[in-house]
């Protein structure tokens, strides 16, 4: 953890910051598109979609060779800014299977010098990259479970009652499933932190229109903007936003040239 009081008092001065509270913890939520866990010491990504540039290339699309370099550099700055002791990456991280063929020998060594540069890098499978590339550090898996709180890509709906997990335990993808009558047992969790949306937002204030990305936050789901310098979004007012997260139940936090706001 590199973070100490003067210098987040001064980010949230410069709305380079936001502080919510999210399952009875605070996270920090950065402009820059990043949630961070003082309380843990985790940093959260999702959506790099690394090589989308190459692949829409592919099929014509005249789009420079600069997605993933920029994507990894910002990154990068965001580690260093933080020094986490775990960044979880929430899925997509890949665009497509063959991505890290497409991907230059720099970039290649890019990635891997930051991976390494944490003490320990979780790859959340996602759809667009359920198996992680041959020769990449870090640790694929299906979900993080923490406490009551659950990491993955997409949002899954679980059993009405949780089950709680003793605070000694593992998570979910470092211990073997419990079973019950030689059925796997799997675990559940209240809160869902994900990413597959790539949420966005549209606002006017004194007669000007914002657009840009956002995060969005309700009692029990926490979706995280896309990461991508090439990633798209999905408005919050689509349908299948407003099944996740109706406009009564959401808080959305706007990110916007550098800075992010509630809107």
């Amino acid at each position: 953890m590199a973070i100490n009081e003067q210098w987040l008092s001064a980010q949230v001065a410069l709305r380079s910051i936001s502080i919510v509270k999210f399952a009875k913890m605070l996270w920090l939520l950065d402009a820059r598109g990043v949630a961070y866990l003082p309380a843990l010491d985790w940093l959260v990504v999702s959506d790099l979609h690394l090589e989308k540039g190459s692949y829409l290339r592919s099929y014509g699309n005249p789009l420079p060779s600069v997605d993933s370099v920029a994507t990894l550099k910002r990154l990068q700055q965001i580690i260093r800014d933080y020094n986490p002791a775990r960044v979880i990456s929430l899925g997509d991280s890949f665009h497509d299977k063959h991505s890290m063929s497409r991907m230059t020998a720099e970039d290649r060594n890019l990635l891997c010098d930051i991976i390494n540069s944490v003490p320990k890098w979780d790859w959340v499978e996602g759809n667009h990259d359920p198996d992680l590339p041959e020769g990449i550090p870090g640790n694929p898996c299906h979900e993080i479970v923490h406490s009551n709180v659950v990491f993955r890509h997409e949002p899954e709906i679980y059993e009405p009652e949780p089950c709680e997990t003793e605070p000694h335990e593992k998570e979910s993808h470092e211990k073997e499933p419990s079973t019950k009558d030689g059925v796997q047992a799997k675990p559940q969790a209240k809160h869902q932190i994900i990413g597959h949306y790539h949420p966005k937002i549209r606002k006017t204030i004194s007669r000007r229109r914002f657009s840009g990305k956002c995060f969005v936050v309700t009692e029990d789901l926490f979706i995280m903007p896309a990461f991508g310098q090439f990633t798209g979004g999905l408005d919050v007012d689509e349908e299948v936003m407003l099944v996740l997260a109706s406009k009564k139940s959401r808080a959305c936090y706007m990110l916007y040239d550098g800075t992010i706001f509630k809107a």
